[in-house]
């Protein structure tokens, strides 16, 4: 019986000695998520970088392994994310009555289940949500870009021709 106790604690000794290991581990984990701003995932980009280097350096270990491709990914990855953040916000216009329609549409047929799944109905309304939203795009396109000066109202005192 002694033996038994005593196997059984050492289990439990293992388990608890484990979790404890395997907690900051996951704290570290959750620690890496994806960068917010332009010069943190700039700052990964180039850590990537030079990650890939050193395992080039490797010589073939370093390919073989993959390590020099998934560091070379990694980096372009952080790269494009930095361009991401950086590149100004474009102002995207608040969908149209059209496109809230359809989309209603859709999610309205989408409840409904398989029979307008199977009858098409959910299909033809994101179709037409699409179209919508592509029109409007090309609306939007089309508009030109430059803002106009505004007018005074009142002349200048600083004009040529201003007095009698």
């Amino acid at each position: 019986m002694t033996t038994k106790n005593q196997s059984i604690s050492r289990l439990c000794g293992f388990a608890l000695g484990g979790l404890l290991v395997g907690l900051p581990a996951t704290a570290a984990l959750a620690a890496d998520t994806e960068p917010t701003t332009a010069a943190e995932a700039q700052a990964r980009a180039e850590d990537s970088s030079e990650q890939a280097d050193h395992y080039r350096a490797q010589g073939g270990a370093g390919y073989t392994s993959g390590r020099v491709q998934a560091a070379e990914a990694e980096a372009a990855k952080y790269c494009a994310r930095a361009e991401q953040l950086s590149a100004p916000a474009a102002a995207t216009p608040p969908p149209s009555p059209e496109v809230k329609h359809y989309a209603e549409l859709a999610a309205h047929y989408r409840l409904q289940g398989g029979v307008a799944y199977k009858a098409g109905l959910v299909r033809w309304a994101e179709e037409d949500q699409q179209r919508a939203e592509a029109k409007q795009q090309a609306e939007v396109k089309q508009q030109p870009y430059y803002e106009t000066a505004p007018v005074p109202t009142t002349p200048s005192s600083d004009a040529p021709n201003s007095g009698p």
